[in-house]
């Protein structure tokens, strides 16, 4: 009797990223590299890119031109991410990769959705699509509420006198703090313990101390 001739491994790319120099994509590519073990796949190319999350980033994205040049080359026909997020600043770039991919015939697979833009057929997964589409809008519509209240204790503040420029503790400080950190403002919302925010936002226990107590004042200058 003729064996069963099992599929071929599905070649992937490992694609992380994190917004500071001083954060390290330890806990993305090991969680993404574990879950290729678990599902067969075998990694082609790991990739990891330092790049701010700032609208007003321009920066060139080299790293994600290898990533879409592997997939041009046909050598990878699924991308690995811890979440959506990984791939773009903001919805509407990472809507654009992630699609741009699915052209190419290469699905994004996220694992904290547990969902692959792609169906084993090529076809894309409406299930996937639609949770993709609703996560993206609403990290764009975080992103756009914080910067509301940040303008919004911005103008209160300087209503009352506040000094418009940048010395020490004003608040432009504490504006560009909470800026620069929208995930650990947005656990800070939810009531999560310090340490687990750490975790999630990948910083340090000290840093969501400070990002708490810039929200504190911010607050208490928006009352």
């Amino acid at each position: 009797m003729d064996k069963v001739r099992q599929p071929d491994p599905i070649p992937v790319a490992l694609f992380a990223r994190v917004s500071k120099e001083a954060q390290d994509f330890g806990r993305q590519l090991v969680d993404t590299q574990r879950h290729a073990d678990r599902s067969g796949c075998v990694v082609v190319a790991t990739i990891a890119e330092k790049l701010s999350g700032s609208r007003n980033s321009r920066a060139k994205r080299p790293d994600l031109d290898q990533l879409l040049s592997l997939a041009r080359a046909g050598r990878i026909r699924m991308v690995l991410v811890t979440e959506l997020s990984r791939l773009g600043r903001r919805a509407r770039e990472t809507r654009a990769v992630v699609e741009e991919l699915a052209d190419l015939g290469v699905s994004v697979f996220a694992l904290n959705i547990q969902l692959g833009y792609l169906l084993p057929d090529g076809k894309v997964n409406p299930m996937a699509r639609l949770v993709m589409t609703v996560l993206m809008e609403v990290d764009e519509m975080e992103t756009e509420r914080m910067g509301h209240r940040i303008k919004s204790g911005q103008a209160v503040a300087f209503a009352a006198g506040a000094q418009k420029g940048r010395p020490t503790g004003t608040v432009q400080d504490v504006a560009k703090l909470l800026a620069k950190y929208p995930k650990v403002v947005k656990f800070l919302e939810k009531g999560m313990p310090v340490r687990d925010i750490a975790a999630a936002a990948q910083c340090s226990t000290n840093t969501v101390l400070k990002v708490s107590k810039a929200r504190a004042t911010l607050s208490a200058l928006s009352s």
